[in-house]
């Protein structure tokens, strides 16, 4: 895997950027991997994305830790995964030397991977041998009785190779479609007509987006719409808000900047100040899906 090298500025902090992919059966996984040399406390700000989050960090003396959402704590040696957020963006602490490997999932993926409702997972980080069925078993003692190192331990590929479901079972799922429907548009789209997609009513589309997403399609939408927003700051430093509001969906600058206080937690006039390397490679790694 090959290593970039970024030293944030005015610290000491410094980390090496990579990514790589894992294929398994018919999946190709693709991840991200950061390496950290932190020897002050590094915060970064992660904000919202539509995707789960599966998360390993290694190293003897790294610290992991959320500021929000429960103050969780990411140990080495431990597989987790994060569902979706659904106040302001994630913030995290981090110190010490070690790695980082993260993989971001399509909820509907995730679902049937799991087998759980995605509405347990809001605003939660937990170990997947804990909430996993039999293929847990073997990730706890592997956890316990084994160092891993990286994504590419082959316990970590038998646990995969194992526990991943067929493709034809999300592939058949109407809300699969349903949940690339609203990527693809940005979140500019209406309930109304994704219930007529997948020929449901508004009522079956919102209890089938509850239980294997874990939002309503509404609230879904709204973190693509806001995502989309923030790219178009970030890609377009000199254009006014009125232009970004227009070019997002949105009606006017303050229904923007509404969304950018409750649920970014910043104005967009500071997201280039706080949007760092380490959340920028997180905002652009491809999903599995």
């Amino acid at each position: 895997m090959k290593l970039k090298t970024v030293t944030i500025p005015g610290s000491k902090n410094r980390l090496q950027f990579g990514s790589g992919e894992k294929a398994i059966c018919d999946y190709r996984l693709s991840f991200s991997y950061v390496a950290f040399s932190i020897p002050e406390q590094f915060i970064t700000v992660f904000p919202r994305i539509g995707f789960l989050t599966f998360t390993m960090v290694t190293g003897n003396d790294i610290e992991t830790r959320f500021l929000n959402y429960e103050g969780s704590v990411t140990r080495p040696n431990h597989l987790y995964i994060s569902g979706l957020f659904t106040d302001s963006s994630l913030k995290i602490k981090q110190t010490g030397t070690g790695g980082g490997y993260a993989m971001k999932v399509h909820p509907v993926v995730g679902y049937h991977f799991l087998k759980i409702p995605m509405y347990e997972l809001l605003n939660r980080q937990v170990r997947i041998c804990r909430i996993i069925d039999s293929n847990g078993q073997l990730l706890e003692k592997v956890e316990s009785d084994y160092k891993i190192t990286s994504f590419d331990d082959p316990y970590i590929h038998q646990f995969f190779e194992e526990a991943l479901p067929p493709k034809t079972i999300f592939l058949n799922d109407p809300i699969y479609h349903t949940v690339n429907s609203i990527i693809k548009k940005r979140g500019i789209i209406s309930v109304k007509k994704l219930a007529k997609q997948c020929f449901m009513s508004r009522r079956t589309l919102n209890r089938q987006f509850q239980l294997k997403v874990g939002l309503s399609p509404q609230a879904y939408a709204k973190i693509w719409q806001v995502h989309y927003a923030m790219e178009l700051i970030q890609q377009n430093p000199n254009a006014s808000l009125a232009e970004i509001a227009f070019k997002a969906g949105y009606y006017d600058v303050a229904h923007l900047a509404r969304d950018f206080r409750n649920k970014v937690a910043l104005p967009p006039s500071e997201l280039h100040q706080v949007i760092n390397p380490l959340s920028q490679d997180y905002l652009d790694a491809p999903g599995v899906s």
